[in-house]
């Protein structure tokens, strides 16, 4: 029991894992965050583009 208990100890594979999932979850939660920014700028884009063309259409 005390050598099955020392190789678990010792093994390290599972930290390089741990560490790999954690930073594979902080560049999804930029991405995540990052499109919310984006997305939202785009629709205001979009928004200011068809204000401006219903001015100009509706004003002929």
């Amino acid at each position: 029991m005390k050598t099955l208990l020392r190789n678990i100890m010792r093994n390290d594979r599972g930290a390089t894992a741990i560490e790999y999932g954690l930073l594979v979850a902080c560049i999804g939660m930029a991405m995540v965050f990052g499109m919310k920014s984006f997305s939202a700028s785009v629709y205001n884009m979009y928004v200011e583009v068809n204000n401006n063309t219903d001015e100009k259409v509706g004003g002929n």
